[in-house]
């Protein structure tokens, strides 16, 4: 248990050939502004090693779920190839606000800088490939499963929010920003890597995730 009370041991979800995958808890950002930055998951992970471990992604701080890291520096670049590959996967979930009125989008949306310190959609942006599927509605709210293609910076907050369906809890996309949930109800579930090495990893809904659908009455089905 470190100082924070994060049981970092309880969270690793593979670990084998010099690739790590941890479940990351939110409030904790993938990656600090320097290697000694101590509020980050990465800084925990040197520690625990006793030397370098790279971040393979990013995941925002308020984010949980699956994080890929390495220990090997050569890895690094093989396994982001990996995760853009086809037959790869990267899965999340998302309680929105408002009812979509379909039951699946593919949202492909250029993403780029709008004005100084601040991205979203716009013609001269990068590519960006959101899939959307809807898993269960409550007045005024949805779950959503996001699969992405792309890797854009808040590339699934920032489609939600054109769509007219920011994240419960978000604070940067929304007009006005929502206090209901105090992160942005944004989990990833499922990583799926073909290669280096095939590997499939998952994290559970995490607590504070199963509490807010239960509160907005969205039940999932349990193949969901």
């Amino acid at each position: 248990m470190d100082p924070d009370g994060i049981d970092l041991e309880s969270r690793i979800l593979f670990e084998a050939d010099e690739i790590l995958a941890v479940d990351k808890c939110p409030d904790l950002p993938t990656s600090g502004r320097s290697l000694d930055d101590q509020d980050c998951l990465q800084y925990r992970l040197i520690q625990r090693h006793g030397h370098m471990v790279w971040a393979v992604h990013q995941l925002d701080a308020d984010t949980s779920g699956v994080n890929l890291f390495t220990t090997a520096k050569r890895l690094v670049e093989p396994l982001k190839r990996g995760m853009a590959e086809e037959g790869s996967l990267k899965s999340y979930l998302a309680v929105v606000h408002g009812e979509p009125a379909w039951d699946s989008h593919d949202c492909t949306a250029p993403i780029g800088s709008i004005r100084p310190g601040e991205l979203g959609v716009t013609q001269e942006g990068k590519s960006a490939r959101s899939g959307f599927q809807v898993l269960a509605r409550a007045p005024g709210f949805a779950a959503i499963r996001a699969e992405i293609s792309t890797g854009r910076t808040h590339q699934i907050r920032i489609h939600l929010s054109s769509l007219g369906h920011p994240l419960v809890g978000e604070e940067w996309y929304r007009e006005e920003p929502c206090q209901l949930h105090p992160r942005q109800a944004l989990h990833a579930e499922r990583l799926r890597v073909e290669a280096p090495l095939p590997l499939d990893l998952r994290a559970r809904i995490p607590g504070d995730l199963r509490e807010l659908l239960g509160h907005l009455g969205l039940e999932l089905r349990s193949d969901a």
